[in-house]
């Protein structure tokens, strides 16, 4: 299942995991599709931290359901390939800039 959205929070924290470093990256997305306004709980384990921004689109794969007893739906999810962030590309040509 996709899960294409709005990201309203997002926070990291590194686990152990069968001794291998792994992160797990929280993510509170709002479904767009639904008219309802359905907001969605979705983790996404990886080697590496994920920093999202507030307010930005994001696409997802969800893999799982995470049981969690509550009325915000709990999904365990892969992120999709995003595209670079624009703050990263507005820091590149500056220091680019600075270094010539």
């Amino acid at each position: 299942m996709k899960l294409t959205g709005t990201v309203l929070r997002c926070s990291t924290r590194k686990v152990n995991s069968s001794g291998k470093e792994t992160y797990v990256t929280n993510l509170l997305v709002l479904d767009p599709e639904n008219s309802g306004g359905t907001n969605y709980a979705v983790e996404v384990w990886d080697d590496k931290p994920h920093e999202v921004a507030p307010m930005s689109g994001i696409s997802l794969t969800v893999i799982g359901v995470v049981n969690k007893h509550g009325g915000v739906p709990a999904l365990r999810a892969v992120m999709a390939a995003q595209p670079p962030k624009p703050v990263e590309a507005k820091t590149a040509a500056a220091e680019a800039q600075a270094a010539a």
